[in-house]
């Protein structure tokens, strides 16, 4: 997974997204400038693969957004907003697995041995 190729996949869900995703890439990259890592790419990348793998499920995009419209409603009862918390956490928890992510993706993180670093040379 590149930048490239994951702004591809974000202009095929809509060209609304390209500014945001572009705007976002800019500040991650001046980040890892200023902090010496690449920690800020790495999270930008698996932000947006997430963002990939929930809108490219409408079903999924559309219980996403209901989810999130429930626990920012104040009117909202306390099961209705638990309820939405574990919609959300399922939601992504789903799309971090699809895109590579996350806990348990990658089996040498549960070894002591380091996680090997992204390849944006791409």
């Amino acid at each position: 997974m590149n930048a490239d190729t994951l702004r591809d996949a974000v202009e095929r869900l809509g060209r609304a997204r390209i500014a945001e995703y572009d705007r976002e890439l800019g500040e991650a990259f001046a980040r890892a400038t200023q902090t010496s890592t690449i920690t800020p790419m790495r999270l930008f990348l698996e932000k947006w693969a997430t963002v990939v793998a929930i809108e490219r499920h409408p079903d999924r995009a559309r219980a996403m957004r209901e989810a999130e419209r429930v626990t920012g409603d104040p009117h909202a009862t306390e099961e209705e907003f638990r309820a939405g918390q574990r919609t959300i956490a399922r939601i992504l928890a789903e799309a971090s697995a699809e895109a590579g992510i996350g806990p348990g993706a990658h089996p040498a993180s549960k070894e002591s041995a380091p996680a090997a670093e992204p390849d944006f040379s791409n």
